[in-house]
């Protein structure tokens, strides 16, 4: 299929990339354990099962990913790329990359939480992500789902994977830990995730010389800081000029360097590492 990103997929091509997701999770698990044993750590011990082990476990692979470091080679130049995870041929990736050592463990840490969040919350199944807006983040991704929520699984790990690669503060074992619990209760339809299941964080819309960006209702009344606090860190960001903040819920932000897609997953994948401390 190429490097069709999920957002430009028809529903045939997204089950197309499901099924191949699916039948990769074991191979990747099972190579996440033998670069545990590589490291001199217990693969039998660490991944035990339970919400409480994702925590060391992502600190160890955190602790990896921060030694490689980036590739520094053009996406379209690293020649490891055919022997990437499929998934990570349909998502928006920039360079400079992680490279592909680090993106078997985000890999294979994802097939561990999933083992994880399914034993915890036995009715999400595998599926085509769908959703009744149409720029909704999780379309056409494959996502582990249950009535009340939905998630791509590799989303946050593959964003501190970035963060490593790049020098920048990864997400704790802790906040991986606070990130997996949300997301079982959010699967059960329980707390304030699934409450708020149906509307997207924010909407992007590609203007002339900007972006013109929506914020869901509720991040302006209730984290108003958080806004800022994510406003400053974006303008910070290489290919970004600009981010201004015209009222409590819209940002206008010239990036000349990002397109649609990547800013919606970045502030998206922002605020999900983020809101855990709020809610």
């Amino acid at each position: 299929m190429g490097e069709l990103i999920h957002e430009d997929m028809i529903p045939a091509q997204a089950t197309e990339v499901l099924e191949e997701f699916i039948a990769e999770r074991t191979p990747a698990l099972e190579q996440l354990r033998s670069s545990m044993a590589a490291h001199g750590l217990n693969p039998d011990a660490l991944l035990e099962g339970t919400p409480e082990s994702v925590g060391p476990v992502w600190e160890g692979i955190t602790t990896q990913a921060n030694d490689l470091g980036i590739d520094p080679r053009p996406l379209d130049k690293d020649p490891t790329r055919p022997g990437w995870p499929s998934w990570t041929r349909h998502v928006r990736l920039v360079a400079p990359h992680p490279p592909a050592q680090s993106l078997a463990l985000v890999d294979g840490f994802t097939s561990y939480l999933a083992e994880v969040t399914t034993a915890a919350a036995p009715d999400a199944h595998w599926r085509v992500g769908d959703h009744r807006i149409g720029c909704h983040p999780m379309l056409n991704y494959p996502v582990l789902a249950a009535d009340s929520h939905q998630i791509f699984l590799p989303g946050l790990p593959l964003y501190s994977a970035y963060l490593s690669a790049h020098g920048r503060d990864p997400m704790s074992g802790t906040e991986m830990l606070h990130h997996t619990r949300r997301t079982i209760s959010a699967l059960r339809g329980e707390g304030p995730v699934a409450d708020r299941a149906e509307e997207p964080l924010v909407s992007v819309v590609a203007g002339v010389d900007c972006f013109d960006v929506g914020l869901r209702a509720d991040l302006a009344r209730k984290h108003s800081h958080l806004v800022e606090r994510m406003v400053t860190e974006l303008t910070d960001r290489d290919g970004v000029a600009s981010v201004h903040r015209y009222g409590p819920d819209v940002l206008v932000i010239d990036a000349p360097g990002w397109d649609e897609t990547r800013l919606k997953l970045w502030l998206t994948l922002w605020l999900h590492r983020h809101l855990h401390t709020e809610d």
